[in-house]
């Protein structure tokens, strides 16, 4: 099988979780587009604190295709 990169990624191919940009936590609530006053951070849901693109494993890249027959 052939690879691509992970087109889920913070930005394709990096291996990072679009959501926190591969910190692994956020500040407040920025998945609803809330702010925190506090600067209260939270693990992020997304990777849940990993920082890695929860689609490619954190690789960057993802298998496509299929067994030929």
């Amino acid at each position: 099988m052939a690879t691509h990169a992970c087109p889920d990624c913070d930005s394709p191919g990096t291996g990072n979780c679009s959501v926190c940009h591969a910190k692994g936590k956020i500040m407040g609530d920025e998945t609803s587009g809330t702010f925190d006053p506090f600067g209260l951070e939270s693990s992020c849901s997304a990777c849940r604190g990993s920082g890695e693109c929860q689609t490619c494993g954190g690789i960057g890249e993802i298998e496509v295709g299929g067994e030929g027959g």
